[in-house]
């Protein structure tokens, strides 16, 4: 069985997560609270309040935004695409740890959004953006975000 959250329900139906919650709570939504507290709706609880209430089911989108994550830390790509995934528009997400394979990735997947570490070993951030730039073809019309957790703002703004 399929669960949505919270938040895509809020999206599916356009109206707010307190709204869904509510509903929840009267009981004319059907959810499921997680071990961690936070509810999930059964895809097919949703449908049928959907058809209860006379709404349409929003077609799917065939094209779901291509996500790259490029950065050499494990846990930050995990918590990117874990955002990302509760986030309430369809996505394929892929992480490179690197920004060798990185380029790679873009070159052969072609991602609509890029999410860029800045300082990376090896071939970082600023050398892939670099790189980039010099290769129109490559970067298309992909989206660049620039990620960092650096905190000293004047090495920053050197490297950019």
């Amino acid at each position: 069985m399929a669960y949505v959250t919270t938040g895509e329900a809020a999206a599916v139906l356009g109206v707010g997560l307190n709204t869904v919650k509510r509903w929840i709570a009267s009981g004319d939504l059907q959810g499921i609270r997680t071990p961690g507290g936070h509810w999930r709706i059964p895809e097919m609880a949703l449908e049928h309040f959907m058809q209860t209430q006379g709404m349409q089911m929003p077609a799917e989108d065939e094209n779901p935004a291509r996500i790259l994550i490029v950065d050499d830390e494990p846990h930050v790509c995990t918590l990117l695409r874990g955002i990302l995934e509760d986030a309430a528009f369809p996505s394929d997400i892929k992480c490179a740890h690197d920004g060798y394979t990185g380029l790679i990735q873009i070159g052969s997947w072609r991602p609509d959004v890029l999410l860029l570490d800045v300082f990376m070993p090896g071939i970082d951030g600023i050398e892939v953006l670099h790189r980039l730039q010099a290769d129109h073809e490559l970067a298309g019309d992909m989206k660049i975000i620039v990620v960092t957790a650096a905190f000293d703002r004047p090495i920053l703004k050197q490297a950019l």
